[in-house]
């Protein structure tokens, strides 16, 4: 543990926790993984009154790396609730306007501002931030809540069955449930697979960079500049469309520095990911093509390094829960979400909510596996339709040249020489499609629908359980819902 006192700002997190309902019956939880998944699963068990060990197999550092990330509203109002957003707002930029351009000859096309009644609706905002200040500010919230994490603790192997995991040096840890945060390549992944997985490319790849925020508009043509100025206050995130290839940038670090990834669509033989050496500044510079709006280009040619990241398409797990039962995988691990996507680490966060809410219901033992089957069904649609999400917006930027390129690129301008918002094309056209995604992605509360499960369904499942309702369990051990009678519920019996 740690012993140096917490910051100051940690007392909110403290207090949120005091706030939040507790388990009758506490139980022990590994975590294997310490990302974001993983250290925001460990908060929200802790919250519910649970004692959680957390195991990150690196030093705790190398794991953040240099990236960036998008904190999206559906996100960000979970870390609020649970007494984060002073310190957010404090280390994260918000950002109220998606602003985009042409990738050739960087002409703005129009703007997509995060309206009010999004916000409001959404009850949280849209942050750009470093992402391994997120990772610190979870770690710290963990340690002020008396979470048990430990560093260089690679896991090697698993039992499920016995709720036991061994670390490389040979040390056996049990828990009562296993959680598996240890992402898409992990071990907790295959292991609920039963087989190495069949990972598809989706045709799209993208270079990572940042370059300091100065340099951002060296090359920008005056009039556009002029025009960008406007709405610089909003920290726009920039959105260059093109033929087959696209980039999208966003300021953090208070604006001194600038995120830029540039899409292709294309094959690249060998693959990429997240965490590998930043080497790839050189093939950047290669397959840019003249007709390229020379701000970008700028950018490109003054990076000091790139990452090159494939974006995969993985297989959807049918189960995210062991037939032992007392192993889940969350997050990148249960749920792959295309890298330099807007939700990988918002579903993650949700993830860890949901669980939380559960837990914090927690009274027998029979509930214990009960809780994971009810995570999955809660949490599977509602990942699968971020992925959608993610993956429909990377189509929509990088359209090849064509009939439907030439029509988004000539409604986005229709539209802003109009004054209409970007995606939104009035009564008459409606609004696109991926546009009608984001907001029902941003405005989904995950804890608001754990909340609502427990009281059609966990109420109903605890009364049946204290009848000797036996027949309502499923042939694998799961809780059966499809058995229940749904019946009123009186006031007393919810508070």
């Amino acid at each position: 543990m740690n012993n140096v006192s917490p910051p100051d700002w940690t007392k909110h997190v403290v207090q949120a926790s005091n706030t939040a309902a507790k388990a009758a019956l506490a139980i022990d939880f590994l975590v294997i993984g310490g990302g974001v998944a993983g250290l925001a699963t460990a908060i929200a068990l802790v919250r519910a009154g649970h004692r959680v060990t957390v195991l990150e197999k690196t030093d705790g550092r190398t794991n953040r790396g240099s990236s960036s990330l998008r904190v999206p509203p559906n996100m960000s109002k979970v870390l609020f609730h649970w007494g984060m957003k002073d310190v957010m707002r404090e280390r994260a930029m918000i950002s109220r306007l998606l602003l985009f351009s042409n990738y050739h000859t960087g002409k703005i096309l129009g703007t997509q501002p995060w309206t009010e009644d999004l916000l409001k609706e959404t009850r949280g905002d849209y942050m750009v931030m470093q992402h391994s200040d997120l990772c610190q500010l979870l770690y710290d919230a963990a340690v002020a809540l008396q979470v048990h994490i430990r560093h260089n603790a690679n896991v090697v192997e698993i039992e499920p069955d016995d709720g036991a995991v061994m670390l490389e040096s040979g040390e056996i840890l049990r828990a009562d449930i296993i959680i598996g945060a240890d992402g898409e390549r992990g071990l907790c992944r295959r292991l609920v697979l039963g087989r190495e997985e069949r990972v598809q490319k989706s045709g799209l790849t993208f270079f990572d960079m940042q370059f300091p925020g100065e340099s951002a508009t060296v090359n920008m043509d005056p009039q556009e500049k002029e025009r960008l100025l406007e709405v610089i206050s909003d920290n726009p995130i920039y959105v260059s469309v093109g033929n087959g290839r696209a980039a999208l940038g966003y300021p953090i670090n208070h604006g001194r520095n600038f995120v830029l990834n540039y899409f292709f669509r294309g094959d690249f033989t060998t693959e990429a990911r997240f965490g590998d050496p930043p080497t790839a500044i050189e093939e950047l510079r290669r397959l840019l093509r003249p007709d390229l709006d020379p701000n970008l280009a700028h950018c490109a040619h003054n990076a000091t390094s790139a990452a090159r990241v494939s974006v995969n398409i993985y297989e959807d797990l049918e189960n995210w829960v062991h037939d032992s039962g007392r192993l889940v995988v969350i997050g990148q691990a249960a749920h792959p979400l295309p890298s330099g996507g807007i939700q990988p680490a918002a579903m993650g966060v949700e993830d860890a909510a949901v669980l939380g809410k559960l837990y914090s219901h927690l009274g027998i033992p029979e509930q214990t596996q009960d809780f994971l089957y009810a995570f999955q069904d809660l949490r599977q649609q509602r990942c699968a339709e971020a992925v959608d999400g993610d993956l429909s917006m990377f189509r929509y930027i990088s359209m090849d040249a064509g009939p439907a390129q030439e029509v988004r690129d000539a409604s986005m301008l229709t539209n802003y020489r109009e004054g209409r918002n970007v995606l939104e094309g009035g009564e008459a056209a409606g609004e696109i499609e991926q546009w009608a995604q984001i907001r029902m992605i941003y405005g989904y509360d995950c804890e608001d629908e754990a909340d609502d499960w427990w009281v059609q369904w966990g109420l109903l499942r605890a009364r049946a359980n204290s009848d000797g309702g036996a027949s309502c369990q499923s042939a694998f051990g799961a809780f059966d819902w499809t058995a229940m009678t749904v019946v009123s519920v009186d006031e007393a019996a919810v508070s």
